[in-house]
């Protein structure tokens, strides 16, 4: 029997934290004592508070030292519980991502987050979170990876490690100014309940008072929105930049290995085979630059906001189609046999097309009905029509290249999502359902869209627009 495994010391911690509203019990009793005055009855009655905090720490203790994994042969065993014990059976044949986190705040206590992942798991949550030490961690991946630790990389193994240029193109062209205004809220909101309210008020008025003075003629309202949405593209390239340095991908037999990061480092290991597709992503600017990204899905991949999604980060076509075929040789996109038909320009054009037309009547509307608000209202207005633009151009682009192809039973979608052109390429076994829909003006001109839903977690389906509706048919016969 191999050795057991116990959670880290640092969980009890955490247990604390969830029998915490066993302090209320003190609380009350010194609220009602001061209320009624009464000093001595309080200090008499220390010895309760002393053993309820006492029954808090016993069993947050308790639940850390029940909580223990092992690796028997193929099958990974997870027992854990105090008054109900219970004990999860998972067979090695079933795990799809096996993950280790190192995140900074963890790495002074020596300790690490090891997560397992399988089909029959909830789409938010792991199969199973533990923390461990960085040496059973370790062990666990390399029993996942097939080997003991200290064993050489299979022969015929692909490496690939991108080039710091490519994780730079990749932290510009793709960073979000939205998640770094939401990483920046969040900060400024830890920093008050750690700091003290003043702290945070103290960043808010600072940040007010440098838009007052940068704002080079512009109303300050506009000039402040003008920043925050610069310092959340900030943000947002710096946190990507740091989450894909030191980047290496390596595909072993029938798992890919996966690690990157600096200050929280992370190191994923998915089942080659149970990887649903492969996803070719481009942008408007990197579709006009011949730049092109890979990501993929599988089960348990890229869950959760801060893990590696991107495979291949921002790279030209001829150095793409080259690290492609090393990491996914059986997935190659085959050229467009099902274009978008010419009848169906519509499906593609009239939606951003309303927004485009949109955003100018609202506009006149705000500034009709709030005087003196003119500058920012068209400022705004101005900067809502950037995104508005950009959606009707990748719109055209999917009309330009967007449709479907089929190689043996490997299928090739090409369609776009929001602000992005997808190249998606998945085996017919990770298909789980085609539709073919119609709309209404459809039914006239022998057109449809071709939803397709490949396997994973949640609802994950593809939408290609417009293909004639009987080659369709030929098509997924």
């Amino acid at each position: 029997m191999s050795p057991q495994y116990r959670a880290h010391p640092i969980t009890i911690l955490g247990n604390l934290w969830r029998v915490l509203y066993l302090i209320i019990i003190p609380v009350l009793r010194g609220f009602f004592a001061a209320l009624g005055n009464d000093l001595t009855g309080w200090l008499a009655g220390t010895w309760a508070d002393v053993l309820i905090l006492l029954l808090m720490v016993g069993i947050a203790v308790l639940r850390w030292w029940w909580v223990t994994c092992r690796w028997d042969e193929d099958i990974l065993y997870i027992h854990s519980g105090v008054l109900f014990q219970s004990e999860t059976l998972i067979p090695w044949r079933n795990i799809v991502t096996l993950s280790v986190t190192y995140p900074f705040y963890l790495q002074p206590f020596r300790a690490v987050r090891l997560r397992v992942d399988t089909m029959g798991g909830s789409r938010a949550n792991a199969d199973l979170t533990i923390i461990l030490s960085p040496q059973n961690a370790r062990t666990l991946l390399e029993r996942g990876r097939g080997r003991e630790e200290g064993e050489h990389r299979p022969k015929g193994a692909g490496v690939y490690t991108p080039h710091t240029s490519s994780i730079l193109a990749l932290s510009l062209l793709n960073s979000n100014s939205l998640a770094g205004i939401v990483f920046i809220a969040a900060f400024i909101s830890q920093s008050g309940r750690l700091l003290g309210v003043e702290f945070s008020r103290l960043l808010i008025d600072t940040f007010e008072e440098t838009a007052r003075a940068l704002a080079f003629g512009i109303p300050p309202a506009a000039a402040a929105l003008a920043y925050l949405l610069l310092g959340g593209w900030t943000v947002s390239f710096i946190r990507t930049f740091l989450q894909y340095k030191n980047m290496q991908v390596s595909r072993e037999g029938d798992n890919l290995h996966i690690v990157g990061g600096t200050v929280t480092s992370r190191e994923y290991l998915v089942k080659y085979g149970e990887v649903n597709f492969i996803d070719i992503r481009q942008s408007l600017i990197t579709k006009v630059m011949g730049l092109y990204s890979l990501y993929i899905s599988a089960v348990g991949y890229g869950k959760q906001k801060e893990d590696i999604t991107c495979l291949v980060p921002t790279e030209g076509e001829a150095k793409f189609r080259q690290n492609r075929t090393l990491l996914f040789p059986a997935l190659s996109p085959a050229p467009r046999s099902l274009p978008a038909s010419m009848r169906g320009i519509l499906r593609f054009v009239a939606q951003p097309l309303y927004l485009c037309l949109g955003v100018p009547l609202i506009t006149g509307l705000l500034i009709w009905l709030m005087e003196g608000w003119t500058a920012f209202a068209l400022f705004v207005g101005s900067m809502a029509m950037v995104p508005c633009v950009v959606f009707l151009l990748a719109r055209i682009f999917d009309y330009r290249t967007g449709g479907l192809a089929r190689r043996g039973d490997v299928f090739t979608l090409r369609y776009s999502k929001g602000f992005y052109l997808h190249t998606v390429v998945v085996n017919r076994d990770k298909i789980v359902q085609v539709e073919l829909r119609r709309g209404f003006f459809q039914r006239f001109g022998s057109t449809c869209d071709v939803i397709v839903r490949t396997r994973g977690e949640g609802r994950i389906q593809h939408r290609c627009r417009a293909l004639d509706l009987k080659q369709a048919e030929k098509l997924f016969a």
